[in-house]
C-alpha cells in the first residue's frame, strides 16, 4: 500500500511537471511600435553650402555684363517627411534672403529641379524658378511621407542665377559685390 501511494504520488509529481514544462515552451508578449513626425531638410554640396556667382566684363565694347557665368547648380536639397495620413496637409520648402542684398540692378533666382535620387515615397513638386528676396517663396510644393536619400545627386538640384532687373541698369555698382545667405524651411502647407 504504501508502494502504490508513492507510485500514485510520483505519478501525480510527473504529470504536474509535465504540464508546467508544456507551459513555459510558448509565451504571449506585446510590441509597441512608435512612429515620430519627422520633417527635417538640409543643403548638400561637393564641399560646403558656399557657392559664388561670377559676373563677368563684356568681352566687347558696348556690351553689357556677361551674366552667363553668373549661375551654379552644384548644390541639392534634401529632406525626410513622415506625417500623418489622416490628418496632416501636405509639406512645401520655401526660400528667402536673411541677410545681406543682391547688388542693385540685379536680382537672384532659385530654381529647384524636379526629384531625382535613390529615396522613396511621394516627393514634392518643384515650382518654377523663384525670384529671392526677404519674404518666403515656395520652391517645391506637396510633399508626403517620403526621404529623398542623402547627398550630391538626391532630392533637387537648386540653380541660382542672376538676372538683370528690368530698366535697372544705370544702378549696378561695382563696389556693390556682396554675400547673401538664403535660409531654406521645411512647413506644413
Amino acid at each position: 500500500m504504501f508502494k502504490s501511494k508513492i507510485l500514485i504520488l510520483s505519478f501525480f509529481l510527473l504529470t504536474v511537471l509535465f504540464a508546467q514544462a508544456q507551459e513555459d515552451e510558448t509565451a504571449n508578449g506585446t510590441v509597441s511600435i512608435a512612429i515620430p513626425e519627422v520633417a527635417i531638410m538640409d543643403i548638400e554640396g561637393p564641399g560646403s553650402q558656399s557657392i559664388s556667382l561670377v559676373v563677368e566684363a563684356p568681352s566687347e565694347a558696348g556690351l553689357m555684363l556677361d551674366l552667363t557665368a553668373a549661375a551654379d547648380s552644384s548644390l541639392w536639397l534634401n529632406y525626410s517627411s513622415v506625417r500623418s495620413q489622416a490628418l496632416e496637409a501636405n509639406r512645401s520648402i520655401y526660400a528667402r534672403i536673411v541677410s545681406g542684398s543682391v547688388p542693385s540692378g540685379l536680382r537672384m533666382r532659385v530654381t529647384a529641379g524636379a526629384y531625382t535620387g535613390s529615396g522613396d515615397g511621394t516627393h514634392g513638386i518643384a515650382t518654377n524658378g523663384k525670384i529671392l528676396n526677404g519674404n518666403d517663396r515656395r520652391i517645391v510644393r506637396n510633399i508626403r511621407t517620403c526621404y529623398t536619400g542623402d547627398g550630391v545627386g538626391n532630392g533637387h538640384r537648386l540653380v541660382y542665377t542672376l538676372e538683370y532687373r528690368n530698366n535697372q541698369y544705370n544702378r549696378i555698382d561695382f563696389d556693390d559685390s556682396n554675400t547673401v545667405s538664403v535660409l531654406y524651411t521645411i512647413t506644413d502647407n
